[in-house]
């Protein structure tokens, strides 16, 4: 993949171009009220985009995926976008992960790719994405692992219409088209 082809940006290089703090995502992460940004490991990576904007934003972040294709685009996507020194990509299982991480992130994120409903269907490259990877096949083992590592918050990214993966959150940080479940496991300081 190339951010750039033909004088022209890519969907991902104009997102990452314009990621700014204070959009949803960010915000969810606790981007903004910190002076360091957090380390954040992204427990179902798919293409990256939300890993790669992330980081773009200055955390450090470890993407897993279980899928050898999706990983291998998104290192090279990671690698074209100049982000390899602050986003690694790592095939694995992400249950498998959480259950023996070398370092407990401040964040941990889950986007389990929820089930679009009625006509409107995601754009193709994220329809390829849902047939390789599947379905998360135990949403509330992943949260449970990823709620017992994370040091600060776990984030969940769900349609704003399904009910919450686990136990009510924290607070909830709501974009156009998802909002953002966050569950705090430590208290602020």
């Amino acid at each position: 993949m190339r951010l750039a082809v033909r004088g022209t940006e890519s969907r991902t290089g104009q997102r990452l171009r314009t990621a700014q703090p204070s959009e949803p995502l960010p915000r969810a992460i606790g981007l903004g009220r910190r002076k360091k940004p957090p380390t954040v490991l992204d427990a179902t990576a798919g293409l990256c985009r939300d890993a790669m904007v992330l980081a773009h934003l200055g955390c450090q972040v470890t993407a897993i995926e279980r899928v050898p294709a999706l990983a291998l685009f998104s290192l090279l996507a990671s690698q074209d976008a100049g982000l390899e020194e602050r986003l690694e990509i790592v095939l694995d299982d992400a249950l498998n992960w959480l259950r023996r991480p070398p370092t407990s992130p401040a964040v941990v994120y889950l986007d389990p790719m929820f089930a679009e409903r009625g006509r409107a269907q995601v754009k193709k490259e994220m329809q390829i994405c849902r047939m390789l990877a599947g379905p998360v096949a135990d949403p509330a083992a992943l949260f449970g692992a990823a709620a017992a590592v994370a040091t600060e918050r776990v984030v969940v990214k769900r349609h704003p219409h399904h009910e919450p993966l686990a136990v009510e959150p924290s607070f909830t940080v709501t974009g156009g088209r998802v909002r953002f479940d966050v569950y705090l496991t430590a208290r602020p300081d």
